[in-house]
């Protein structure tokens, strides 16, 4: 009789004692949600993100470019209806390099880049020779992307804009000495 007790009691221990970690659990569980819900987090509402809307890859709105000024109308000639400047959008998109192969980071690379920055060369995308492993690939990479619009110029995305690298490649895309991924 004793035995059962106890066993009885053991199980009946095992048993509170996962019904105070299960309430527990669903305590924190519904305290997240609520102060989630204070801050009206997206995630939790699964509300559309609020500001400005992110592209892929960011290129600049040809539509923001300002068209050149119309001469004024002669003053014989009645003016009419107004013409709508020419609509300039973007038809190709150009990610340079075309292939790569990386090598994993290691900590001597990390700490020359904090150092001294991620190039040797900045405007060549040229890593320190800590940066290159046993192999011959890059642990850094630059990547550059372009847009090509419909008046047939190319510009530099505003998210690789600033790189020297990007910089300096632009007027050999224009001469079409590069030719890179084409994203669409």
């Amino acid at each position: 009789m004793r035995h059962r007790l106890r066993r009885w009691l053991r199980s009946d221990r095992t048993f509170w004692t996962l019904l105070a970690i299960t309430l527990v659990g669903v305590t924190a569980a519904y305290y997240v949600a609520r102060e989630a819900e204070k801050r009206q987090t997206e995630w939790v509402h699964g509300e559309e993100p609020t500001g400005p809307t992110l592209t892929e890859p960011a290129i600049p709105d040809p539509r923001g470019v300002a068209p050149p000024p119309m001469p004024p109308p002669a003053a014989d000639v009645a003016p009419g209806p107004p013409t709508p400047p020419a609509a300039v959008s973007v038809v190709e998109i150009l990610t340079t390099p075309a292939n790569i192969a990386v090598g994993a980071m290691t900590p001597a690379c990390t700490s020359i880049i904090r150092a001294k920055g991620p190039w040797k060369d900045a405007a060549g995308a040229e890593p320190w020779p800590a940066c290159v492993d046993a192999g011959g690939r890059p642990m850094v990479v630059q990547f550059c992307t372009y847009a090509r619009l419909s008046s047939g110029a190319w510009i530099h995305a505003k998210n690789t804009g600033d790189a020297p690298r990007c910089r300096a490649e632009l007027p050999l895309i224009r001469q079409g000495k590069v030719r890179g991924v084409a994203g669409r």
